[in-house]
Formats: C-alpha cells, sequence, structure tokens
C-alpha cells in the first residue's frame, strides 16, 4: 500500500463516519498493474480505489489487456490528448499514461485505446461491474466477439447484449462455447462453465445422431420450455426417450435378420405395452450404446444383449408379463443369435458334493452379467 493511500487514510480515520472512505474491492492482474503505475506516478492507486468507478476500471483494464501500456503507450496518449512530452525533463511514458488515465472518463480511455470503438463494448464493461475480469485475455476475447463480422458471432453477440446478469468469465466463455441451437439469454445464465456448455454441445451432437426429429428449431423450442428450470441432463434425457436411429451394433443381425426386430427407445413403450413389461425404461441405455434390445416375435420373446469387450453377449430372455421361458424357446434364441455373431452363453448350476451345501450363496455373489429370464440348467 502506498504512501498517498496510507496517508489518506489516515487523515480520515478520526472523522468516524462509517462508509465514508469505503473502497471498492480490486485484486488480481489489475491491481499489480496499478501498484506499478503507483511507482511511476503517485496517487494512481488512491484513484483506482476512491475516484476511478467499475467503468473506469474496466476501461483501464481494457487498455491494458490490449497493449497500451507496455506496447503502444505513444499511440495511446497521441489519442488521448494529442501529444506526448518529450520534454527534458518530461516523466516516462508509463508515468505519462498513469496521469493521463486519472484525467479521462471511460469511453475516452477506450477510444484512445482501440482503433475502432466495438459495437456494445461500453454496455458490455458495465455488466462486469467492480469485479473485473480474472485475466486479460478475457477482454481481449470480449473485443474480438464484439468485432467479429461472423454470422454466428453476431448471434453470440446478441445473447451478450440480451443478458441481465452480471457479465464475468464463465458466462463469457458460455456466450463463446453454447451450441447456437440452445443460445439464449436465459439458457446461458443457467449453465455454470464452459465445462458444462462442453458437455451440453455433446449432448446435443448425439442427439441430433440418434434423434431424426432433431433440428436446430425443435432443439431451441425443447430448450426454451423448460425456462428458467432449464437442464442439460433433463433435456438430453427427454430426447434420447425419442431416439429412432441407434447406431448399428457391426454384426449381421443389423441387416440380415428381418425376424429379428430391434427396439429403440422411439417404439420402446409400444413394445412394453404390447409384452407388459417395463423395456421402455432401459430407453436411455439403448441410446448410450451399452445395451441393445430385441424382439423376435416369432418365439414371443425379448432378447437382451450387452456390449462386452468380447463383442455382443446374450444376457436376457424374456416374454410375456415376465413369465417364465421355457428352454427350448432359450436354445432356439440361442442358436438364431449364435448364428448371427452374438457371444451366447447360458448359466449352468454347480456340480459335486460342495454345491448342495452351500446352495443358496450363489445368490450373494455381485455377478458383473445377471443372465435374466434364463434359469441355470442342470
Amino acid at each position: 500500500m502506498t504512501n498517498h493511500l496510507i496517508e489518506h487514510l489516515r487523515s480520515n480515520a478520526a472523522t468516524n463516519q462509517p462508509g465514508k472512505d469505503w473502497f471498492s474491492p480490486l485484486s488480481g492482474w489489475l491491481l499489480a498493474t496499478l501498484v506499478g503505475l503507483e511507482e511511476d506516478c503517485g496517487g494512481t492507486l488512491l484513484f483506482a480505489f476512491k475516484s476511478g468507478g467499475p467503468l473506469w476500471r474496466n476501461a483501464v483494464a481494457v487498455a491494458v489487456a490490449t497493449g497500451a501500456l507496455d506496447h503502444h503507450p505513444e499511440t495511446f496518449l497521441l489519442r488521448a490528448h494529442g501529444e506526448i512530452d518529450e520534454s527534458r525533463d518530461a516523466p516516462s511514458l508509463r508515468a505519462q499514461f498513469a496521469k493521463a488515465i486519472q484525467t479521462m472518463k471511460p469511453r475516452q480511455i477506450v477510444e484512445a485505446a482501440l482503433d475502432v470503438l466495438p459495437p456494445s463494448l461500453c454496455g458490455s464493461l458495465k455488466k462486469i461491474g467492480n469485479e473485473v475480469f480474472t485475466t486479460p485475455e478475457a477482454y481481449k476475447r470480449l473485443i474480438d466477439l464484439l468485432c467479429s463480422t461472423k454470422a454466428e458471432d453476431r448471434a453470440r453477440r446478441r445473447v451478450l447484449e440480451q443478458v441481465n446478469e452480471r457479465l464475468t468469465d464463465n458466462l463469457l466463455q458460455v456466450i463463446e462455447t453454447v451450441d447456437l441451437a440452445v443460445l439464449t439469454p436465459t439458457i446461458v445464465t443457467r449453465i455454470h462453465d464452459a465445462g458444462e456448455a462442453h458437455r451440453l454441445n455433446a449432448r446435443l451432437r448425439a442427439i441430433r445422431q440418434l434423434c431424426s426429429t432433431a433440428n436446430d428449431q425443435s432443439l431451441r423450442e425443447s430448450a426454451d420450455a423448460m425456462g428458467s428450470n432449464f437442464n442439460a441432463g433433463s433435456l438430453a434425457r427427454s430426447w434420447l426417450a425419442r431416439a429412432d436411429r441407434l447406431e448399428p451394433l457391426g454384426l449381421p443381425i443389423d441387416e440380415a435378420a428381418p425376424e429379428v426386430i430391434r427396439i429403440n427407445p422411439a417404439k420402446a413403450e409400444e413394445w412394453g405395452r404390447l409384452f407388459r413389461n417395463c423395456v421402455s425404461s432401459y430407453a436411455n441405455e439403448m441410446a448410450a450404446g451399452a445395451s441393445a434390445f430385441f424382439v423376435i416375435e416369432a418365439l414371443s420373446v425379448i432378447v437382451v444383449l450387452r456390449l462386452t469387450d468380447a463383442g455382443w453377449m446374450l444376457v436376457g430372455v424374456h416374454t410375456h408379463g415376465n413369465g417364465p421361458v421355457p428352454r427350448a424357446v432359450v436354445e432356439t434364441v440361442k442358436e438364431k443369435l449364435c448364428a448371427l455373431g452374438v457371444l451366447c452363453i447360458l448359466p449352468i448350476k454347480p456340480k459335486g458334493p460342495a454345491a448342495s451345501a452351500i446352495s443358496g450363496f450363489r445368490r450373494d455373489i455381485d455377478w458383473e452379467f445377471e443372465f435374466e429370464g434364463m434359469s441355470a440348467w442342470d
């Protein structure tokens, strides 16, 4: 803390007037810059704390971030005052910069720092408020976005202008990142950071790939309908329940077996009603590709396959109402699927005298695979 600031605080301490000399917080890289300028021009830090409001601070941040202090102070001073003090006893360029910004309004600082004043920059700086961006690069990205003539960036700029919340680093990153289909002021304020925005984008790519009805308009309508309750996970689950074009399994079963009908999430509820079971509750698992469900109408069964490191494996056979499946039907399913490249094994009961002594023990084992609807064979 410099002598100017210390002396100011000491001289006003005796007044005992709470709030008279309360200063807005200032920290990080901008504080470090102003401390350095204080060494060149005493009183800079006091001005920043006492007189420099939020907009002034952000204007100075723009000037520093774009190189007005370290790379082209001459240009800044010429734009600011039309001249540079080059006399024998002239203060350094850093000192002249520090003195200049204390006499300039925020808009003047920005105009002196930049060749062209980007549209809505001053409004964006107001939204940032007292707590400046945590890095100079964030100001550069903001300016690049506001100056861009690309259609995508113009769309992002419109949302930036419409957002009524405080503009933070995270919010700026979200606006720069989130898929244009769901880019609205309400939605961007419901996403916490760029990482969450990237995850949302990945989900939207999956939805577009798996749902034939997913286009930008329908995705936006779904997101808008959630309003302030928007949640990326809920949006994805609601869409994937309508998936109607799943990834192929990479087996002949995809094309060479018309009698084996694959269940997709869009048809899962219909098949669940027909078979009186809960197959529709596995819609997200179907969409994720971890499991595959097929109907063999001639045998009145739904078969369940699970992906393993050895390929697709048969792990379940179910009939109407989850009733018992005859051994002959299971054997027929096995033969049919084996011919189509599916790994088909069936559980058997252990042999030997120890088996009867520890009957029931098997139920306590946490098997990686559960063979549903297929009883252990003798």
